[in-house]
This record gives structure tokens, C-alpha cells and sequence, in this order.
């Protein structure tokens, strides 16, 4: 924790992203876009509750930016979520997945695809596609887990298992949810997706598209690529049917396809 003073009494504000609980990350996420003064002001704030504002008012510019300068680090630095593990609305708790999606399935990640590339859309982006990224991935803890934890069976899974019709229902609940909770699941999932590319590099590799002034446009991606991987999948009958397939951890089903992939790139080169 970072400590400076203000007439003698001591106060603290979070140095790094492990720091920070859950509701101060909530809390500054929706100022994290923009690095500004009043960005600043509001994550110190946030942050640190028993500044007053007279206390504020009778700083000089240089000690105000001086004070601004110990959250600096907050723009500077990519958001860490692995400290935030859930959320409380409207009576209902849902859990955050594992950092890098460690606990997901296949069939998640996949509709978080496409809700991503909805949202992200760059000439038609749709709002509403957030709140159904956030209810795909984000989920209540099965009801049955004490029960399920203790059998040998157990495949880990703590959040309750991934229900396409009941994330679309609550979607529209989380429309109102604070834009901050949005934000840092958001931060989440691109900070898997970031690991998920790293590391099954081989499935992900980009092709080379043609350029120059008779080059077709490019396209934007409409997000459905893994879902088609899992019909693929499916059809091999290494996992069984679609829906064993779907519900299959997500890391051990890019795993063997990326290898697949690799073993099929060494196999054109000879």
C-alpha cells in the first residue's frame, strides 16, 4: 500500500492491482479508459473514501498532482481481475470463471466469442452483447457443491453448469448492473483470450491476407470460428457427441486441436 499524508494524519491507497479488493476495482474500472485529472481524482476517491473534499480544496495544483500521481500507475499497467473472484445483483452472486478460463468449457468460451465480436463490432457494435458476455461467463455456484467436491468424480467446476437459455435471462437482469462490474469482467475475458492465443499459438496462427489497391476488403469476424471448431469436433467423435463436446474443459480441447494443427503444418512442409 502507498501512504502519504495530509495534515499529519496517515492515509493509504492501493500500490498494485493485488492490492485492490473487489469493490475498488468495480469502483475505478469505469474511469480507466482515459488517463485525466478528473480520471484520476475519481480512482483516488474510490480509493481512498476518507479524503474529504475540504481537505482536497486546500491543496495546492503541485500537492493535488502529487496525490494524483500515486494512482498513476493504474493507466499504466494492464488490469489484473485474478483478485476478483465474484459479484453480488440483485440477491444472486456470480462467480468470475478462473483466471485464463482454467474452469471453463469449451461451449462458454465460444459464445463469449461471439458476443465479444458483437460488442466490439466496428461499424455496428451492440451494448446489450456486454451483458450477455458478462451472464455467459459469469454464473452462481452450483447448488449441489458441497456434495459434488467431495466425490472423486469432480471436474472442479464450482460455477453451476453453463445454461445457454438461463444466461440469456439474465442478461437482460444485468442490463442495469454497474458499468464498472462490466468492465472488469470484460478485462477478464481479454486477458484469457490474450493467454489462450499464447499459448495454443499453433491453432490461432494468422493467415496471410493479399494487399494492395485490388485486395478484397477484409472482413470482421462474426466470433462463430470456435463454435464451427466444436462441430468439427464433434463430428470426429474424439468427445463424444456436441453436448460432451461443448462441456469438455475448454484448455484440453485447444490443446489437442492446436496440436492437431501443428502436426498438420509439419506435415505440408514435407
Amino acid at each position: 500500500m502507498l501512504t502519504f499524508r495530509l495534515d499529519k494524519r496517515p492515509y493509504q491507497v492501493p500500490g498494485s492491482w493485488a492490492e485492490l479488493t473487489a469493490a475498488q476495482f468495480f469502483a475505478a474500472a469505469p474511469h480507466l479508459t482515459t488517463d485525466s485529472v478528473a480520471a484520476r481524482l475519481a480512482v483516488l476517491r474510490a480509493w481512498c473514501p476518507r479524503l474529504r473534499t475540504k481537505d482536497l480544496r486546500r491543496l495546492t495544483a503541485d500537492q493535488l498532482w502529487d496525490l494524483l500521481t500515486l494512482v498513476g500507475w493504474a493507466w499504466r499497467q494492464e488490469p489484473d481481475t485474478a483478485g476478483v473472484r465474484e459479484f453480488a445483483y440483485q440477491g444472486r452472486t456470480y462467480q468470475l470463471p478462473e483466471p485464463n478460463l482454467l474452469d471453463a468449457v469449451a461451449i462458454e468460451y465460444a459464445t463469449a466469442q461471439v458476443f465479444f465480436h458483437q460488442f466490439t463490432h466496428p461499424q455496428r457494435p451492440q451494448a446489450a452483447a456486454l451483458d450477455q458476455l458478462v451472464a455467459t461467463l459469469c454464473r452462481p455456484a452450483r447448488v449441489d457443491l458441497v456434495h459434488v467436491r467431495e466425490l472423486p468424480e469432480w471436474d472442479g467446476q464450482t460455477r453451476e453448469k453453463y445454461n445457454g437459455k438461463l444466461a440469456e435471462g439474465r442478461a437482460k437482469e444485468l442490463a442495469d448492473a454497474p458499468l464498472g462490474v462490466k468492465i472488469v469482467v470484460l478485462h477478464h475475458f481479454l486477458h484469457a483470450q490474450r493467454f489462450i492465443h499464447r499459448a495454443y499459438h499453433d491453432l490461432f496462427k494468422k493467415v496471410e491476407v493479399p494487399t494492395g489497391p485490388h485486395a478484397p476488403k477484409p472482413k470482421h469476424s462474426d466470433g462463430t470460428e470456435m463454435l464451427e471448431l466444436l462441430a468439427e469436433v464433434a463430428e470426429s467423435g474424439l468427445y463424444g457427441t456436441y453436448e460432451q463436446v461443448a462441456h469438455t474443459s475448454l484448455h484440453t480441447v485447444l490443446f489437442n486441436l492446436a496440436k492437431k494443427a501443428r502436426r498438420r503444418r509439419e506435415a505440408e512442409k514435407e
